[in-house]
This record gives C-alpha cells, sequence and structure tokens, in this order.
C-alpha cells in the first residue's frame, strides 16, 4: 500500500515527482494564495485598484517560492532561467514588444467599434475610486503582475513538465501540441466565472492557445508575458467596458459602452475574441521577422524519458 502511494507520487527512475505534481504543487498553491488574499481585500474593504495590485502579487510571490521548493523537495532540476526568467537585454527587447503587441490588439478591435458605433465612449479620464493617474498605475502592476505569474505556471511550467509526460507515448511536435491543449483548457476553466454567456469561455481557451502558441513558436516567456499583461492593462484603463462589473471602481482614459444588443459584442464575445486572434497574428509577424522562421521551439527537457534514453 505504502510502495502504490509513493510510485504515484515519486519517479523512482527519474528521481523527481511525478509530472502532474511538478504542475499542480505551484498551479494550485498560487490560485489557492489568490483565492486568500481576494477574500482578504473584500474584508477590508481596500479600493479596488489597491486590492487587484495585492491580488495578483501575492501568486507572484507564491509562484516563486512554491517552484523554489519544487526543486528541492520534488526533484524539478529547471530553473527559473530553464522556465525562460531572466533579465537581459534580449529578454527585455522581448517584453517590451510583447507589451507592444498586446496593446495594439486589444485597440483595433475597440477602435473598429467605435468607428461602427457599436461601441460609445461614455466617459473619459474617470478616476473611479482614486486619482487617475495613481489608479492607473495601480492596475498596471497588477496586470504585469498577472501576466508574468499565468505565463510562468501555465505556459512555461505547464507545457515544459506536460511535453516531459507526454513524450513517453508521443512524438515531439504532439507532445507540445498536447501540453498546449491542456494548459489552454485549464487556463480558460480558470476564467470561467468571467463571461455571461457560458459558450464564450471558449474565448478564454483561445486566449491559452495564443499564448501558449506564441511561447512554443518564440521559445521564450517574455513576449507572451508582455502580450498577456498588455492585453488586460488595455482593456482595464484604456477602454473599459460598463457593462463588466465593478469596474466603474478602475480609473480609466476610456469608458467604453456597447450599443448594440448582439450578444456577439458581450463580454469575451467578438470584441476579446478578434483581440485575441490580433494578438496571435501579429506575435507570429514579430517571431518571423525577429528569427527568420516560424516554427516550434525545443524547450528544455528536465530528463529524456525513459523508452527515449534507451533508444
Amino acid at each position: 500500500m505504502i510502495h502504490a502511494l509513493r510510485s504515484t507520487l515519486w519517479n523512482a527512475v527519474d528521481g523527481k515527482a511525478r509530472v502532474p505534481w511538478l504542475i499542480l504543487v505551484p498551479l494550485v498553491g498560487a490560485y489557492g494564495c489568490l483565492i486568500l488574499v481576494s477574500e482578504a481585500a473584500i474584508l477590508l474593504e481596500m479600493p479596488l485598484p489597491l486590492a487587484q495590485l495585492l491580488i495578483s502579487g501575492a501568486p507572484v510571490v507564491a509562484a516563486l517560492g512554491l517552484l523554489r521548493l519544487s526543486s528541492h523537495f520534488l526533484g524539478d532540476p529547471r530553473t527559473l532561467a530553464d522556465y525562460d526568467v531572466m533579465v537581459n537585454a534580449g529578454w527585455l527587447r522581448e517584453l517590451l514588444m510583447g507589451l507592444g503587441i498586446g496593446a495594439v490588439g486589444v485597440a483595433i478591435p475597440y477602435l473598429i467599434g467605435l468607428a461602427t458605433g457599436v461601441l460609445r465612449v461614455s466617459a473619459t479620464m474617470d478616476g473611479g475610486d482614486l486619482p487617475l493617474g495613481l489608479g492607473v498605475l495601480l492596475v498596471v502592476a497588477a496586470m504585469l503582475c498577472t501576466g508574468f505569474w499565468e505565463e510562468l505556471l501555465l505556459r512555461g511550467v505547464f507545457i515544459s513538465n506536460a511535453r516531459d509526460g507526454l513524450r513517453r507515448w508521443l512524438s515531439p511536435s504532439r507532445a507540445l501540441i498536447g501540453g498546449l491543449t491542456i494548459s489552454s483548457l485549464v487556463f480558460g476553466l480558470a476564467h470561467l466565472g468571467q463571461p455571461e454567456i457560458p459558450a464564450f469561455i471558449l474565448t478564454w481557451i483561445l486566449a491559452g492557445v495564443v499564448f501558449g502558441l506564441i511561447y512554443l513558436f518564440s521559445g521564450n516567456l517574455a513576449l507572451g508575458i508582455g502580450a498577456h499583461a498588455a492585453f488586460n492593462i488595455t482593456a482595464n484603463t484604456v477602454f473599459v467596458r460598463t457593462d463588466i462589473s465593478g469596474t466603474e471602481h478602475f480609473s480609466a482614459l476610456t469608458r467604453i459602452t456597447v450599443e448594440s444588443d448582439a450578444s456577439i459584442l458581450g463580454v469575451g464575445g467578438a470584441v476579446e475574441a478578434s483581440g485575441f486572434l490580433l494578438v496571435l497574428a501579429l506575435g507570429l509577424l514579430w517571431i518571423r521577422l525577429s528569427t527568420g522562421v516560424i516554427t516550434l521551439q525545443g524547450l528544455p527537457l528536465s530528463h529524456p524519458p525513459r523508452a527515449l534514453a534507451q533508444e
């Protein structure tokens, strides 16, 4: 019994915890920390932008701490550098380019909606609960934190480790696609409460696919972190929808009202979905221009699977 339990937790051949635990420990820990801080922020009745920063920043600390513990207690040989968390000129360049891609990807659907009259600017330079500059700064910092920890765990940690496990049965490219698929489903389910129309959860699954493909084709996290953060920043400070509960507390450069009754324009509908697709197109264009090729990158394996090592 004890041996069976141990075998479900530990891979004696590779000398590390089994793949699901390498993924679940930091991921569940980060989301658990997010939930606890969210509840504390509600009890303390904090201004929403400040609460958002704390809610988004706490999982960063949890994720980094749990990944550190994973290397000691779960046998994960990867370092943060292996997950492409580093600070150098190249990494910062990709981060900044990602920020630009995310901002443009969000802005184009909103600008088209405003030009066609299906969207309307209902307010400008509205500070919400705080002075405009401070409110925007807090949300920008919060969204940078969210982009960082979600990309680190749901793309870097999840796809890399899932690929390791799937390579026992699948080819390297199919294992990558399998890891991308599973991580995208998890990412979508984590946003289950956001869309009012249940079918629009597909938009958040699409977002997982988009950021996952950017990661796999670029071979680094920085581009996806930037694109993810900028998407959230732009949607929560520049074009703030009035039909999303709670956004009236955020500082907004413009507040956007939907003028059409078409359900496709609901939260998570055409505006957000087209934005994610534009982010993917712009991301792939940048990867093609900067590398000269668009191909799946070989992310570092922690250990070759036993069957592969024997070939």
